[in-house]
C-alpha cells in the first residue's frame, strides 16, 4: 500500500456518530500506513462546515469528491489526484456497487476498494431478483472489492438482497471508548441535577435522531400508556438529539400535561457518558431499519440494560436476553410493559447492568474495532501491500461470522 483515500458520503462535521467513525478510520489508516499519515487523504462531497473537528488539527490532506458526480471534469480531476498522490487503496463510507466516478478511481491507479456500511445496502429479495442483482454486480467491476458491515443483519442485505457474494463481506461491530463509557455510581445524581428530575423516578434514556424511523413516537405513546392506563408515576423519559422545534412538534401528540411532565428533551450534548450513569435503562424503539448502533453499545458500556425493537441488526446489540429485552417494533404497549417489568424487578435490572458492562468491555471496545478493521483490510489487500506485521482479528462474537 502506498497511499489511502478515505471517502465520506456526507459533508464534514455531520454528527456525533460520523465523527467517531472518522476517528476510527483515521486510526485504522495510521496503523496500515505505519504511522505515515502523509500518505493518507480524506474526501468529502462538501466542506462548507470546515475541517472535521474530530481529526487531528495538523492533518490537512482533504479534497472535495462526490462519487455521484457524472461530469467529465470531476472524473478527470479525481483521476489526476489519485495519480499524483499514488493512491492505491480507497476506503469508502456507504459506497454502493456503482457510481460515476469509480472508473476514474480505478483508471488513476486504485487497486483495492473497500466500502464500509452502517446501513442496509438493499432490501432482501427472492432468488430471481437476487440473481439479476448478482449480474448487475458483475457488470460493474469498477466498484468495491469488499464490503464491511456493522452487523450481521446489515450484511445479510448485501448477500440476500444486493447479490454480493458472502466471501466479499465482513462484519466489524462498532466499539466504544472504555475510559469514557463505564458505570460509576458516584455520578448517579448528575442527570437528575442537570434536568431537575425527581429522585424517585427511574430514568429511561434515548439518544439519536428524531426522524420517525427511530421510533420516538413509539416512546411517547408508551409514556401515555404508563401514566394514563397503568397509573405509573415512577419513571422519566430523557431524549437527546432533538433540534430546535423537534420537542414542540413531537409533544403535540401528548395532550396531557401530566404525561409531558415525565418527558425531557435535552438536545445535543457532549456529556452522554455522565448522563448515562444515573439512568435505569436505555431504549431504542426504531420502527424502520437499524443496525448495531453506537448508542446501544455506549449505553451498555455505561451499565444500562436495553429495551430494543426486534429488528435485524439492532437485536444483535444484546446477547441471549441477558443484557436487555426485545419488543415488537412499533408496539408501544409491549414497550410500556417491558419498562414496568424492569422497574418492578430491580435485581434483574442490576444483573443485566453488570453483564452489559462486562460484555462491552471485553468485546466491543474502540481498540477491538480498529484492530478488526485493520485485519479485514490486510486480508482484502493481500501480501502485495507494504503492511506492518499482521494483527489478528479480535473476537466480538460476530466478527466475520459466516452467514447461516
Amino acid at each position: 500500500m502506498h497511499a489511502m483515500l478515505i471517502i465520506l458520503h456526507c459533508e464534514s462535521n455531520t454528527s456525533y456518530a460520523i465523527g467517531t467513525l472518522e476517528q476510527r478510520f483515521f486510526e485504522m489508516a495510521r496503523v496500515l500506513l505505519n504511522d505515515d499519515v502523509s500518505r493518507l487523504h480524506f474526501g468529502y462531497p462538501s466542506m462548507l462546515k470546515g475541517k472535521p473537528e474530530t481529526l487531528p488539527p495538523d492533518f490537512s490532506q482533504y479534497l472535495l469528491i462526490d462519487t455521484c458526480d457524472p461530469s467529465p471534469e470531476a472524473g478527470r480531476a479525481i483521476q489526476r489526484y489519485i495519480e499524483e498522490h499514488r493512491i492505491d487503496v480507497v476506503f469508502g463510507f456507504d459506497q454502493p456497487v456503482h457510481r460515476p466516478l469509480y472508473r476514474h478511481l480505478r483508471a488513476g491507479g486504485v487497486k483495492h476498494f473497500i466500502s464500509y456500511w452502517g446501513a442496509p445496502i438493499s432490501s432482501v429479495f427472492g432468488p430471481i431478483k437476487r440473481l439479476l442483482k448478482k449480474m448487475d454486480v458483475v457488470l460493474h467491476p469498477h466498484g468495491p472489492d469488499h464490503y464491511i458491515f456493522e452487523s450481521v443483519g446489515m450484511r445479510d442485505t448485501a448477500v440476500l438482497g444486493r447479490g454480493i457474494a458472502a466471501a466479499r463481506t465482513s462484519v466489524v461491530p462498532l466499539g466504544v471508548d472504555p475510559d469514557r463509557f463505564y458505570p460509576d455510581a458516584g455520578d448517579r445524581d448528575y442527570i437528575y441535577q442537570i434536568f431537575d428530575i425527581p429522585r424517585e423516578r427511574h430514568i429511561f434514556f434515548y439518544s439519536g435522531h428524531m426522524e420517525t424511523r427511530k421510533g420516538v413516537p413509539v416512546l411517547l405513546r408508551a409514556a401515555v400508556l404508563l401514566k394514563q392506563k397503568l397509573a405509573r408515576h415512577d419513571w422519566q423519559l430523557v431524549l437527546l438529539g432533538d433540534q430546535p422545534g423537534d420537542a414542540e412538534r413531537l409533544l403535540a401528540s401528548v395532550p396531557s400535561a401530566a404525561v409531558r411532565d415525565h418527558i425531557t428533551f435535552g438536545g445535543y450534548r457532549n456529556d452522554l457518558h455522565l448522563l448515562h450513569r444515573g439512568c435505569y435503562a436505555g431504549i431504542i424503539a426504531s420502527t424502520g431499519w437499524d443496525s448495531l448502533t453506537a448508542s446501544a453499545i455506549e449505553m451498555q458500556a455505561s451499565g444500562l440494560p436495553l429495551l430494543l425493537s426486534d429488528l435485524p441488526g439492532l437485536r444483535e446489540a444484546i446477547e441471549n436476553h441477558s443484557t436487555g429485552t426485545l419488543f415488537p417494533a412499533g408496539d408501544a404497549h409491549a414497550l410500556a410493559a417491558a419498562m414496568v417489568s424492569l422497574m418492578d424487578n430491580p435485581a434483574q435490572r442490576n444483573a443485566m447492568s453488570t453483564l452489559a458492562a462486562h460484555r462491552i468491555k471485553t468485546g466491543f471496545t474502540a481498540d477491538i474495532q480498529v484492530n478488526n478493521l485493520v485485519a479485514v483490510l490486510r486480508q482484502v489487500c493481500g501480501p502485495d501491500s507494504a503492511y506492518a506485521p499482521s494483527i489478528a482479528p479480535q473476537e466480538t462474537g460476530i466478527w466475520n461470522q459466516p452467514r447461516p
